[in-house]
């Protein structure tokens, strides 16, 4: 008898806690052989584990920055949302995040101190896609001088001194004298100042993306472990990878009086990679845009990256979503499941944009990280494919890269807790 009463409280005992592990993993975005914490609406976002990939599209109100950490704990930043522009310019942005008593590169940095692996406090990569400042930071006198006094921070180079980093990448260093003379603007001025300190202080290293090479960017703490992970770069400055090896070929005009002439939008330059881990593919374009294609078909540069790349998985919209970008040509070879959509201006995304996803891939899920109102209005029915308006969004990728998650945090507070859960969704 008494072994009996002992043995049913026992049996209670284990099915109430099996109920009530099955009840938390319902809401959760992991299962009960994951090893993954379990991911809870309303609970701060669990930290990375080895093996897995995060993708971070972190939301500051004003521009784009993606934080990733690499199955092994390799991290790396992509751009450094910081622009200056006010709510009362055209096309308004919209209220800071997480609000406007702190700055868009203290915001980032504190994100991304968040999240590191606890192995790993540093950037082993920092990558600019190109030079405006919704992607790298403003400048302005008004700014906070930096270490040394040299140099303003705001945007990559407030980050740069919050968190020690290997190595900064973009598409002009030495020179920074193609197409044309750009140490004269006063930002990269105030970035070349900046790598220049963190060089002799820090130990820091800089060079420029190169197009074709798929050991530029690696693994840094296990790369044996991970044989299935790659980041190829594919385009920057008018040059695209062929395919082949490393070869690439130049899409612009040879002859720079041209080429300045014709007067190229500093987005055609940006850097291009695409990354993958296993089955999953992900793609990141800058700010890729066809303006004036139609006068100068060199000012295309989607069209020749579409002929290299593949099928992925998640794709980070080109230009924030905006007009004459995300050609028809490249979206349908990408044909992303998942579009991280970067949005900063009250014209981002643009309807006929999105239509061209949605034809590419009539499943997609788009994940914004804000959305004005009135562009709600013109959106429409569009909104249907909205899996997200609002917040730091997160794509993280099981061990493997066979299944990944998508999740949603508030942007309102620096908890970075849970506000909506997507997935899992197969890689193909």
């Amino acid at each position: 008898m008494y072994y009996n009463k002992w043995s049913k409280l026992l049996f209670i005992t284990l099915f109430l806690t099996c109920c009530n592990r099955e009840k938390a993993n319902s809401n959760a975005g992991g299962g009960p052989d994951d090893p993954q914490d379990p991911v809870v609406i309303g609970k701060t976002l669990p930290a990375w584990q080895e093996g897995y990939l995060d993708i971070h599209a972190i939301n500051t109100g004003r521009g784009e920055c993606t934080f990733l950490i690499l199955p092994d704990g390799t991290t790396m930043m992509v751009d450094a949302a910081s622009s200056l522009i006010e709510p009362d310019y055209e096309y308004p942005p919209p209220p800071k995040k997480p609000n406007d008593n702190i700055s868009s590169g203290k915001a980032i940095s504190n994100y991304i101190k968040h999240f590191l692996p606890g192995f790993n406090q540093k950037l082993n990569y920092i990558l600019l896609s190109h030079f405006h400042a919704d992607h790298m930071g403003g400048t302005s006198n008004e700014m906070p001088v930096g270490p040394g006094g040299t140099f303003r921070k705001n945007g990559v180079t407030e980050v740069g001194v919050e968190i020690p980093f290997d190595l900064i990448l973009d598409r002009g260093y030495p020179e920074y004298d193609y197409p044309m003379d750009k140490k004269t603007t006063d930002y990269v001025a105030n970035l070349v100042r900046f790598i220049n300190w963190a060089k002799s202080t820090r130990g820091a290293a800089a060079g420029q993306f190169e197009v074709g090479k798929n050991d530029q960017i690696t693994l840094k703490v296990n790369p044996s472990k991970y044989s299935g992970f790659e980041i190829r770069n594919l385009a920057v400055n008018g040059k695209v990878w062929t395919g082949s090896g490393t070869e690439w070929k130049s899409n612009f005009p040879t002859d720079l009086n041209e080429l300045n002439a014709a007067k190229p939008d500093e987005n055609i330059f940006s850097d291009v990679f695409q990354l993958s881990y296993g089955k999953f593919n992900y793609f990141s374009g800058g700010d890729l845009q066809y303006n004036g294609r139609s006068t100068d078909a060199w000012k295309d540069i989607e069209e020749p990256i579409s002929k290299v790349v593949q099928k992925v998985e998640v794709m980070k919209a080109n230009h924030h979503g905006t007009a004459n970008a995300n050609s028809d040509a490249l979206l349908n070879k990408l044909r992303p499941d998942v579009v991280l959509c970067h949005v900063w201006r009250s014209i981002q995304p643009n309807p006929a944009t999105l239509d061209r996803f949605f034809a590419a891939n009539n499943t997609c899920k788009v994940f914004a990280t804000n959305l004005d109102n009135e562009n709600r209005q013109l959106l429409g029915d569009r909104l249907a494919h909205f899996r997200s308006t609002g917040g730091h969004i997160v794509v993280r990728v099981k061990p493997g890269g066979d299944e990944y998650n998508v999740y949603v945090l508030d942007d309102t507070n620096e908890k970075y807790e849970v506000k909506g859960i997507s997935g899992p969704f197969n890689s193909k």
